[in-house]
């Protein structure tokens, strides 16, 4: 029990300082860059993980549940040969890919209109190949349970890269164009974070074996990949079509154009994901445990556990809706310099509740083997996100880009829940807890406006720390009084032993 709530403790531990890390330095780069610059990395960046979802994205939960599953059973023999098979299956692929991508350079003057595009996505080509093995091995850790591992190799990753950064675009060492400088620095980092994860495995006792069970791992990562490649198709459609609609349907100029979907992707959606830094590491300590649970005595003695794991997710996502929907406008100016990305965080902060909680569900499901369930739900949402993007823009501006992705983690929250509680039964006083604490989110929300209001005449800063203090406080009696603490969430810890649109 000790060791649970000690692994649960270190991930959120490390994934705080993690996500704190690269937060300040979204901050540094936004400055350093500016709006357009940055926008023109968000592209990159989305059709990067495109391919790289093509490479990899299913193999890393596949090999950690199949890793879960053999340790609980005890076949090492199974466990390795799935590395293999894994390790085999996306180094092929991968380079399969870099090779096209080499031999008929003109794809990516047909995806990208901006010839600084093509040089960035050259840039950080190899890094598909060390994105593939990066992921795949995480994935062993990450079944295996060795959660210290796990988390500080990402952290390790956000450091060397923050490092070569700072060092390329300040010309310390070379004199580089700083469009292409930090393109460098995330090839150099990641050079160096493979190498280490690699020494790792062996050092854990990693094996070289022969490649095994193709067939199930296909089956498992299949559905899995393709609603990655999904997800990640929507990411590139909204980022080379959103400013394409914006100059046509608002009379924006390029730079204007890549310059709002610089500030909703690169500076408003890295304070969205704030949560998951708690709520991933519940879902990476729990996750390997509903794999280890699901091979013995199945899933349904996890009920209690894993509703209480979505009332927790609701709180945590409802507490910082509070604070960025009552004082966004304040944290764009403290952080960025840049009151625009203040008032879309404010618009946007409803869409986390929805995100995380379909987040985890859907890791909760994928690890009992559900992959076609979270696929077909996926699919769905994206029909929606799809015709919310190409119809709203002349409407609602660069803020489509929420609303789409706000109805589209709803709708397929919806769905996944449903799923979940048909495979596991979902305690109904959970559910209830979770609108309860949504309506009472509302109200401090509105608190939180009127103060913000009121101290207008003071400093951003006061304000920030005003509304953080009242949405803290606020919730603590919200906990007591339904018992959300209490609702054996002590249990989902210490008994039983997260993830991109």
């Amino acid at each position: 029990m000790r060791k649970l709530f000690k692994a649960f403790a270190t991930v959120t531990l490390i994934s705080v300082i993690t996500r704190l890390l690269s937060f300040v330095f979204k901050i540094y780069l936004s400055r350093k860059l500016g709006a357009e610059i940055l926008g023109l990395y968000q592209i990159c960046m989305s059709v990067f993980m495109l391919f790289a979802c093509i490479c990899c994205s299913g193999l890393p939960v596949t090999l950690s549940r199949i890793t879960a599953e053999s340790d609980t059973i005890g076949n090492n023999k199974r466990q390795f040969g799935a590395v293999a098979t894994c390790m085999l299956t996306g180094v092929l692929i991968t380079l399969t890919i870099i090779s096209m991508i080499l031999i008929f350079p003109q794809i990516l003057d047909l995806i990208f209109a901006d010839e600084r595009c093509v040089k960035i996505f050259i840039i950080m080509l190899p890094m598909l190949l060390t994105t593939c093995i990066y992921a795949i091995l995480r994935g062993w850790f990450w079944g295996k349970k060795y959660f210290g591992i796990f988390s500080v190799t990402e952290l390790v990753d956000e450091i060397l890269k923050i490092l070569f950064a700072i060092i390329l675009l300040e010309g310390a060492v070379f004199a580089i164009q700083k469009e292409y400088a930090y393109a460098i620095s995330m090839l150099a980092g990641d050079v160096f974070v493979i190498a280490l994860i690699i020494i790792l495995y062996f050092v854990k006792k990693g094996k070289i074996a022969k490649p095994t069970q193709a067939k199930e791992i296909a089956k498992s990562a299949t559905p899995l990949t393709v609603t990655r490649i999904f997800g990640s198709l929507m990411s590139t459609f909204i980022s080379l079509i959103l400013p394409a609609l914006l100059v046509s349907k608002l009379h924006l100029t390029q730079s204007e154009a890549t310059a709002e979907f610089g500030r909703a992707s690169g500076m408003v959606m890295p304070l969205i994901f704030t949560p998951t830094s708690i709520i991933g590491s519940l879902g990476v300590v729990l996750i390997p445990e509903i794999a280890s649970v699901n091979a013995g005595k199945g899933v349904k003695s996890l009920s209690s556990s894993l509703s209480n794991a979505i009332t927790f997710s609701t709180l945590i996502a409802c507490v910082f809706f509070t604070i960025f929907s009552g004082a966004g406008t304040e944290l764009g100016v403290l952080l960025y310099d840049d009151s625009a990305s203040g008032d879309y965080l404010k618009f946007a902060a409803i869409i986390m509740i929805p995100m995380c909680v379909n987040n985890l569900v859907i890791s909760m499901l994928n690890s009992m083997g559900k992959e076609t369930n979270t696929f077909l739900s996926h699919i769905t949402g994206c029909a929606l996100l799809i015709i919310i993007v190409l119809t709203t823009p002349s409407l609602l501006g660069v803020k489509t880009y929420f609303v789409a992705l706000g109805a589209f983690h709803t709708l397929s929250m919806t769905i996944n829940l449903i799923m979940l509680n048909k495979y596991v039964g979902i305690d109904t006083k959970a559910l209830f807890k979770c609108g309860l604490c949504l309506i009472f989110s509302m109200g401090v929300s509105l608190v939180n406006k009127l103060t913000v209001r009121a101290l207008g005449e003071y400093s951003p800063i006061l304000s920030v720390i005003t509304v953080g203090l009242i949405s803290t406080v606020a919730f603590i009696p919200f906990i007591l009084l339904t018992k959300t603490v209490k609702v054996n969430f002590k249990k989902v810890i210490l008994k039983n032993r997260m993830t991109f649109l």
